[in-house]
């Protein structure tokens, strides 16, 4: 039986972890980009797992522990620059909790609610929840790798049309993120621009996310993470040198030891936000869509993945 010939658009997360798992089916397959890691969106993700601005989309509670799982055995491999983090979700006085549907989203036994006794007197609420945090300095470099290893071909290209492909291969397959809104005239994906401060690294505190401040801080090998903005339909990935000041005193008021750590850059990267996942093969063709993952891509990719590997075996 011949191989099937893959065309995948986009060397994002979504892109990657799709190759990923179709390669060890033994297609032969090719990745198209614009830019490759270390020059992707994706390698400006603080890439946490966490259910974020999906849970009105019950499909993603599959998506997400399929991910979870992979993200699991991954960091038992420490070249993958995966490991499993507490991280500390709280909810403050005053505010109504969003519904904490989240919750659905988690595997079983991996959170905990917090005694009254382990928060500041601002925090109504507290979960002691285990993730994964993907270093995506490492982790995705990672990936190209073992790609390259095993034969997939990469090609610095951006494909402005999708039939300039669907000629050439078995089945292309979409996962052009923002690009999606020219490639496939699809006027729901949009851009959330998200900016970030960088401090200098110190590995002895948790993942830290209050989704009313908004503050998240997300300590990595080669920097503290602190986010972050949700500034949806904005085209520029710029920062702005007030917010970022902003955001890291968000995180001084919590973590007051942070002022100790320099202030080493900061990133804005654009989330391409669609306000359900297109995860599809398109009928009468080849393509199949993999986009529209928003500020969830790594913790969707591997779920959607495998939804992607499942539907190429079917073609």
């Amino acid at each position: 039986m011949n191989k099937k010939n893959i065309a995948v658009i986009g060397a994002g997360i979504s892109g990657m972890s799709t190759a990923f798992l179709l390669m060890k089916k033994d297609y032969n397959i090719t990745i198209y980009a614009r830019a490759f890691t270390p020059n992707i969106t994706s390698n400006r993700a603080a890439a946490f797992w966490f259910p974020y601005h999906i849970r009105n989309d019950k499909r993603g509670i599959s998506w997400c522990q399929t991910s979870y799982g992979y993200y699991q055995q991954l960091a038992q491999q420490p070249e993958t620059g995966i490991s499993m983090k507490q991280l500390i979700k709280v909810l403050r006085k005053g505010v109504a909790e969003e519904e904490p549907v989240w919750i659905d989203f988690m595997p079983q036994g991996s959170y905990r609610i917090m005694n009254e006794n382990e928060l500041d007197k601002a925090i109504a609420k507290g979960y002691d929840v285990k993730v994964p945090l993907m270093e995506t300095q490492i982790f995705l470099p990672y990936l190209q790798q073992q790609l390259k290893e095993s034969g997939v071909e990469f090609v610095e290209k951006e494909i402005k049309k999708i039939n300039e492909l669907t000629s050439d291969y078995d089945i292309v397959i979409n996962c052009s993120a923002l690009g999606a809104r020219e490639l496939c005239n699809d006027d729901k994906v949009i851009p959330v621009r998200g900016q970030v401060g960088l401090l200098s690294p110190r590995n002895d505190l948790p993942i830290y996310l209050d989704n009313e401040k908004p503050l998240y801080v997300v300590p990595r090998k080669d920097a503290i993470i602190v986010g972050g903005t949700y500034e949806e339909r904005v085209e520029t990935e710029t920062t702005e040198p007030s917010t970022i000041q902003q955001i890291l005193n968000n995180a001084y008021e919590v973590f007051p030891e942070l002022k100790e750590q320099e202030v080493i850059g900061s990133w804005a990267g654009l989330r391409p936000y669609r306000t359900e996942v297109r995860v599809e093969h398109e009928k009468r063709t080849n393509i199949i869509h993999n986009y529209g993952h928003g500020g969830s891509g790594f913790t969707l990719s591997f779920g959607c993945a495998e939804e992607v590997s499942e539907i190429v075996d079917k073609m």
